[in-house]
């Protein structure tokens, strides 16, 4: 029987959070349509014991590849090489889905034959569980449980990885391949495919539970301002894709636009952080002015207010700004 959806789970050093990821996975319905790839990236601690477990009591679900350590990037690219399902979906070592939706789920993806499918998820706090957030996948009611045009324009909120399941066959005709041995690549894996996709489907329900506050996360402030030259070379990576973009439609032109513009907030967010130091102030004014002068269409895919009052400002008021922002986040 093919599997309807590949899970693809890149895990390092995951052992505090692993189980409850692969239990989520464990609805005896489900079982003979999905494979759960649980990727371990040169774990030091008992990750792979962990996974052993599950593979050894449901062998044609759960498997277990072995690789030395990658990065988060390099454990999406063994996933595209090893999935066999009709969809891919990646889940975080320390994140998991939503038990009780997966049945419909899967139902979902097997009637469809988009090359997308999009949903919505919950960020929950690390330890507490607590909901902190409700994430949709449309800011537009009206579509969901209809298929929305990518190349028409008719996508027009990015799609998150927590949100995406998109077809295996587009990642693997087409060689998507995601920067390894650095953090942040989840906007690649995102935008990448978009060239090759048509179709996208919007399913209201919350199927992925994404965790925040753990320690040491990379989306956390503090380690985004240690890994910024990561976020920046990501970022590079996306912005030489998009130039060597040719004969796309319009539609597909404007949402990757978006895709990265979203990746230059993050990169805005940085900066903002740590403005307080007078050569950030400088290094941000060459940095998006060169933005501006050599990808005018991505510079104008930026729509917070803030950066918008940065940049008329000529960024003058960035100290400001990182003041602003350290209190907020107290």
């Amino acid at each position: 029987m093919k599997k309807i959806l590949s899970i693809v789970i890149p895990a390092y050093n995951v052992e505090k959070y692993l189980e409850r990821s692969l239990k989520s996975f464990e609805v005896k319905e489900i079982l003979d349509s999905i494979e759960v790839l649980i990727i371990n990236d040169g774990s030091r601690d008992n990750t792979e014991i962990i996974a052993k477990k599950y593979c050894e009591k449901y062998p044609g679900t759960y498997i277990l590849y072995n690789k030395e350590n990658g990065g988060h990037g390099s454990g999406i690219n063994y996933g595209i090489r090893y999935a066999t399902g009709k969809y891919f979906k990646v889940v975080d070592g320390d994140d998991w889905l939503n038990t009780e939706e997966l049945p419909q789920f899967i139902d979902i993806l097997k009637k469809t034959d988009t090359d997308i499918v999009a949903t919505d998820y919950l960020c929950i706090r690390d330890g507490t569980d607590e909901v902190l957030q409700e994430k949709y996948c449309t800011g537009s009611r009206e579509q969901y449980g209809q298929v929305a045009d990518m190349t028409k324009g008719e996508v027009r909120h990015v799609i998150k990885m927590h949100a995406l399941t998109i077809r295996t066959s587009i990642l693997q005709q087409n060689s998507i391949h995601i920067d390894e041995h650095c953090y942040y690549v989840d906007c690649e894996y995102i935008t990448y495919p978009i060239p090759y996709v048509k179709s996208v489907y919007y399913y209201h329900k919350f199927i992925y539970m994404y965790r925040l506050g753990r320690n040491g996360q990379s989306m956390d402030i503090k380690s985004m301002q240690k890994n910024r030259l990561q976020h920046r070379r990501v970022l590079d990576s996306l912005l030489v894709f998009y130039k060597n973009l040719e004969n796309i439609p319009q539609g597909s032109r404007r949402y990757i636009e978006n895709c990265i513009g979203q990746v230059v907030e993050n990169q805005f967010q940085i900066y903002i952080s740590m403005g307080t130091d007078k050569t950030i102030q400088q290094e941000l004014r060459e940095w998006d002015t060169s933005l501006k002068k050599q990808y005018p269409q991505v510079y104008r895919a930026v729509y917070k207010k803030s950066i918008t009052l940065l940049r008329k400002t000529n960024y003058r008021i960035l100290p400001v700004g990182a003041v602003i922002y350290k209190i907020i986040k107290k």
